[in-house]
């Protein structure tokens, strides 16, 4: 296996965070910005159900020309508010519950053995991200955590969610990286190392104790793909990246 022209991450989960105790604090503003009767934990509990049947939809793996029609994270977390406030009979501001949501995923913190691999690596390969996500809080993350990347290629822009094929090709298509030669790592099984090898990249599924809310769940039918390497810290990469570079230089 070559060593990658290019290692591509995903964000959430992976170099930043977004732990459920992240969320409920959210809904607790929500609750107290709004003035809601119900208690932020179970706002988020009725809210996160419905939500989930988004994640579960809008990605038609059989068949990806036929997914729903894009919907950005907002639109989808503004829907979900809309279900769980006419169903719990609260009078609530769903543009603001869902924009209050953005605006707290744009300053997730770093995981802490991020920051330090990330500056070894950048001396072994161009870094760029393939994230699902809206653009407004990924790039502010990104800028909230000092990083700089190239490309940041979000769900938003390509118009489609991991593990969807689409998404991966707009993150080709930007970096000028061939599928092959692009090393992919993330959290996900299913987002992450079964749709990067699906679309052809070298793949890295990093084992996170604490794994973000609402990841999405494969279908009963799919036979996940298995990742090329497996870790449990990013710390482990920079050796991973050297010891591809020796099997590729030893005759």
């Amino acid at each position: 296996m070559p060593r990658p022209k290019l290692i591509a991450f995903d964000f959430f989960g992976t170099l930043a965070a977004n732990e459920v105790s992240e969320w409920i604090a959210t809904f607790g503003t929500i609750v107290q910005e709004q003035s809601l009767a119900i208690a932020g934990s179970e706002l988020h509990a009725q809210w996160s159900k419905r939500e989930q049947q988004f994640r579960l939809v809008r990605t038609n793996m059989k068949d990806p020309l036929a997914s729903p029609p894009f919907r950005t994270y907002w639109q989808a977390w503004r829907d979900a508010f809309a279900e769980t406030f006419a169903a719990l009979g609260l009078p609530g501001d769903i543009d603001a519950a869902a924009t209050r949501c953005v605006d707290d995923h744009c300053s997730r913190k770093a995981f802490g053995d991020a920051n330090t691999a990330l500056i070894q690596l950048v001396e072994r390969a161009p870094l760029a991200i393939m994230s699902n996500a809206d653009d407004v809080f990924l790039d502010g993350s990104i800028a909230f955590n000092g990083w700089a990347f190239d490309p940041v290629i979000s769900s938003e822009g390509a118009r489609a969610y991991k593990p969807d094929p689409r998404a991966f090709a707009a993150l080709c298509t930007a970096s000028g990286v061939a599928a092959g030669d692009v090393l992919y790592v993330g959290d996900s099984p299913y987002d992450d190392a079964h749709g990067a090898k699906h679309a052809g990249m070298q793949t890295v599924l990093l084992h996170r104790e604490q794994h973000p809310p609402g990841r999405t769940p494969p279908p009963d039918a799919v036979t996940l793909l298995a990742p090329d390497h497996e870790i449990q810290s990013l710390i482990e990469l920079p050796a991973l990246l050297d010891a591809l570079a020796k099997v590729r230089t030893t005759p």
